[in-house]
């Protein structure tokens, strides 16, 4: 019998996308269904941590997200691609670009999606990611995350994609102040058509007032997939 073709979610931006949240046993729990891409290309369950950016991974936001696509269309498998890149600014975003040495977020990005789309086809993109560019102040930050949108979605052949953006923590401290960064994502989702923006309110950190605790990271996913179906 032919296997179904996935339903699969883009996981992108920094370490909040990439999930610094302490791994519970809840997270450990198998979905049927639900698998994630891992580092060798290979699928398997997507219990968390997802990525592998950091030996430190923990939770995020992407395996509830998955969790409840999944929920809302039974019959359809869900693959989440983790890419998301731990400290990585905005500018690290595009061809070309390295990060760390050996890390390339966009290429790898790219390179991990086309073999996922072998299994199946995108329903969205996922990006959280800002907290590097509100502490160097990015005056940038509105045109390069618009021209990175446009180029992932002609990447992937999908121009109207859906791409939700979060907001970042109320929690951060005072050297990365969010309030331009949270401005700019908010309008380049209102220029752009197939876009979301997910609210932080009320969510917390893990006590480092930079990254949201477990908890918070499934309730970010959660919203996430509420902005999702708006845009349905």
């Amino acid at each position: 019998m032919l296997q179904k073709k996935k339903k699969l979610v883009l996981l992108v931006g920094q370490s909040n996308m990439a999930g610094r949240g302490e791994i519970e046993p809840e997270d450990r729990v198998e979905i049927p269904g639900l698998s994630k891409l891992n580092a060798a290309l290979q699928w398997e369950a997507a219990d968390e941590p997802l990525h592998f950016d950091r030996t430190f991974a923990g939770t995020g936001p992407g395996r509830t997200f998955g969790r409840l696509l999944l929920l809302s269309q039974p019959d359809c498998p869900v693959g989440l691609v983790p890419c998301a890149v731990g400290g990585s600014p905005i500018s690290v975003w595009r061809p070309g670009m390295e990060f760390q040495a050996g890390e390339h977020p966009y290429d790898d990005t790219i390179r991990r999606a086309r073999a996922a789309q072998a299994e199946g086809e995108f329903a969205a993109i996922l990006w959280h990611q800002g907290e590097s560019d509100a502490k160097k102040q990015n005056p940038d930050y509105a045109l390069e995350l618009r021209t990175l949108v446009l180029r992932l979605r002609a990447e992937l052949g999908l121009p109207e994609l859906p791409f939700i953006c979060g907001e970042l923590g109320h929690f951060l401290g005072p050297e990365y102040p969010a309030g331009p960064i949270n401005a700019a994502t908010r309008a380049v989702v209102a220029e752009l058509p197939k876009m979301g923006y997910v609210s932080a309110a009320g969510l917390e950190s893990k006590g480092d007032h930079l990254h949201f605790s477990a908890a918070s990271a499934r309730e970010l996913g959660r919203r996430y997939f509420e902005a999702f179906q708006a845009l349905c």
